[in-house]
């Protein structure tokens, strides 16, 4: 196995017998944050990111959520967003017959998903050979409805960490901290350029360098956002 054979793999399961079922009841998206199998494998610490129209939506979900058999307990309830809809749902969940459960036994170097509609929908980075062996295990669970893979450059999702210099870094922070992202603005560029003891164009170039690699970072988020929802056409 070489860990430069990789490839991208991208599938819809109907996952019988768990809570993710319960979203086609309740107009929720639900994406993980994370899912830690514990020690003795006995259930999964997980965390998942929840949004939805309003208070009332996300409190009936939480309450078939709660009385589901695959949940064990739920730890934690974080309200991010009301307005908007977001919360967060730190929980146990059964180890046995779940995803996350499958997925712990193969290479996953990186991972996505979504639920929605009664199905997960799962992106994952993984070694090519490990991924008609994973796809077998996944059809134990319910039925796959689509499930694509294609040879991927793991550099391609995975941005480097220190792309900005030192002087772009700097720039974005002080214009964070200062306002000028803010709507209004509360400070100018010359007013920020002054601040940090450097010239309006010398700050210019160090935010235009800045802001470019930093929209790479985001493009390459919605793409595998644009995958996670369209990826039956994929």
């Amino acid at each position: 196995m070489s860990l430069f054979n990789l490839s991208l793999v991208t599938f819809e399961i109907d996952h019988e017998d768990c809570w993710s079922k319960l979203t086609s009841d309740y107009p929720v998206l639900i994406k993980t944050i994370f899912a830690k199998p514990s020690k003795g494998k006995d259930y999964i610490l997980g965390m998942d990111e929840v949004k939805t129209h309003n208070r009332r939506a996300f409190k009936g979900f939480l309450k078939s959520f709660r009385r589901d058999k695959s949940i064990y307990e739920i730890v934690q309830i974080i309200e991010l967003d009301s307005r908007r809809g977001i919360y967060r749902i730190l929980f146990k969940e059964r180890y046995e017959d779940m995803i996350m459960g499958i997925i712990e036994n193969y290479m996953t170097l990186y991972m996505k998903d979504l639920i929605k509609d009664g199905n997960e929908r799962l992106l994952l980075i993984m070694p090519s050979d490990e991924v008609v062996p994973l796809k077998r295990d996944l059809e134990t669970l319910g039925k796959i409805h689509y499930f694509n893979a294609k040879r991927v450059d793991f550099n391609d999702f995975i941005p480097t960490f220190f792309d900005l210099s030192e002087q772009e870094r700097n720039a974005v922070l002080q214009a964070i901290r200062l306002g000028y992202y803010e709507y209004p603005r509360r400070i100018n560029l010359e007013e920020l350029g002054k601040s940090m003891g450097i010239s309006k164009p010398t700050l210019e170039e160090y935010l235009r360098k800045a802001e470019k690699k930093v929209m790479s970072k985001i493009f390459r988020e919605f793409y595998q956002q644009d995958l996670l929802f369209h990826s039956s056409d994929y």
